[in-house]
């Protein structure tokens, strides 16, 4: 138990930092034509009003830019939804 971190220490630790958010939201808005929001309780950037059929786009975008992300998934249906991702910490 003594090896256990706090949970605000925890949250310091996963946390990313406010210019690296706005850098990945910037990057994937101009390339996408999309706006782009950050939920920060989870971590999640969403694509407003984008359903991406293929999300290796987004992945080789990000990629570009130097960061790795997880997660990419639609929400909603084939061709009307968002666009969920979660970039990876190295």
């Amino acid at each position: 138990m003594r090896n256990l971190i706090t949970y605000e220490r925890f949250l310091l630790n996963e946390a990313l930092d406010t210019s690296k958010i706005s850098d990945i939201k910037k990057l994937v808005s101009e390339k996408l034509r999309t706006e782009v929001e950050y939920t920060e309780s989870s971590r999640v950037f969403k694509c407003k009003g984008l359903a991406l059929k293929y999300p290796e786009v987004l992945k080789d975008i990000l990629k570009e830019g130097g960061y790795d992300s997880k997660n990419i998934k639609l929400v909603g249906v084939e061709f009307h939804g968002d666009t969920e991702f979660e970039i990876k910490e190295k």
